[in-house]
């Protein structure tokens, strides 16, 4: 579109640009040369109204000779061409007019046969400054597309890896819980089958929120709890978990099966090994500009310590880092008979003021 006709107050802008540059026409003509004001407005509307409307149509010969398309010296050539024609037509159209309104005043007459010089020079000046505003405009709109077709290339990109990172849950999950339920098929069969079937429920879950990527905590810790009540018919008494959310954090977003991984340590490394009762915590509670979430579990330090690839606090870290930019949010801790996970999620509200 139009520069100018994209939006009214661009052409009240321009309107008024052209405005001043007629009055100060108008008074150069009043007061250096002598004429009177009825001459001088006239002749001052006249030549920068019929350019102000040439000015218009330039628009379409810049658009036209882009230095995307055109070779330099073809750009300068075209333009030359138009300058030319544009500048002809500009100034005899204003002569005619003039010279039939004021036939009468051989002074102007005169003075209108003199000014061709500095007439061609002001309209060559107008040309050029409409041009390059022009082309000033271009460059600024490939700009702000270039910028917007990055930050959607960015936003693609950050959407894929987060579902590659996503992806790498469920199978993992998947594979631990298909070979519990092999073995109880042999040691318990019934157990095997309610295992199946909140498996399947979980699963269930998992599909349904594939697409999501913020969803609320207490929709997080109902697809946690089907999690564990998975792994407690795995471990029976030897699992024990216990949740701790405050009200206020109920609703605070977070990304959706971000939890998991770290439950799924806290089994594997915790519950797996021991043969005591471990007992899984969950604490939430809300913080400056965010949340603060503390999952701890007891260990037996004499167990065997079971080497993994901690590809899932590796996705949660890599998640965390593309959805907030920040690489700091998750900490380790590990004590004599304690491991804790604290992870602070800030509030994303925040985070696009800031």
């Amino acid at each position: 579109m139009h520069p100018i006709f994209i939006k009214s107050r661009n052409i009240v802008y321009y309107l008024i640009m052209w405005g001043l540059i007629a009055i100060a026409h108008a008074v150069v003509l009043n007061h250096y040369y002598g004429f009177d004001h009825i001459i001088s407005i006239t002749d001052s509307f006249i030549f920068n109204a019929l350019f102000a409307i040439i000015a218009i149509g330039l628009w379409y010969t810049v658009r036209y000779n882009t230095f995307d398309h055109k070779h330099l010296q073809d750009v300068v050539v075209n333009h030359l061409g138009v300058a030319i024609i544009s500048l002809v037509i500009w100034y005899f159209s204003g002569y005619y007019l003039l010279h039939e309104m004021f036939d009468k005043q051989p002074d102007y007459i005169t003075f209108l046969n003199q000014s061709i010089p500095w007439r061609l020079a002001s309209g060559l000046f107008f040309y050029a400054v409409t041009v390059l505003v022009y082309y000033l405009i271009i460059s600024y709109r490939n700009l702000q597309e270039k910028i917007q077709n990055e930050l959607e290339l960015k936003t693609l990109v950050k959407e894929t890896e987060l579902s590659m990172l996503k992806s790498q849950i469920n199978p993992h999950f998947l594979f631990n819980s298909l070979n519990s339920i092999s073995s109880l098929t042999i040691t318990n069969p019934a157990k095997a089958q309610e295992m199946i079937i909140k498996l399947s429920e979980f699963l269930r879950h998992s599909i349904s929120h594939k697409e999501e990527q913020m969803v609320p905590l207490y929709d997080e810790i109902e697809h946690i709890m089907r999690y564990m009540e998975i792994e407690k018919v795995r471990f029976g008494d030897r699992l024990h978990y216990d949740f701790k959310v405050d009200d206020l954090c109920r609703n605070f977003p977070l990304p959706s099966m971000i939890l998991q991984p770290i439950f799924e340590n806290a089994i594997k490394h915790g519950v797996y090994e021991s043969t005591e009762e471990v007992t899984i915590t969950f604490v939430c509670q809300p913080a400056s500009n965010g949340m603060l979430l503390k999952i701890s579990n007891n260990f037996d330090p004499e167990s065997p310590s079971r080497k993994g690839t901690r590809m899932g606090l590796k996705n949660i870290i890599n998640r965390l880092k593309l959805i907030y930019q920040s690489d700091d949010l998750l900490k380790i801790s590990k004590g004599e008979k304690i491991f804790e996970v604290e992870l602070f999620l800030p509030n994303m509200q925040h985070e696009k003021k800031k």
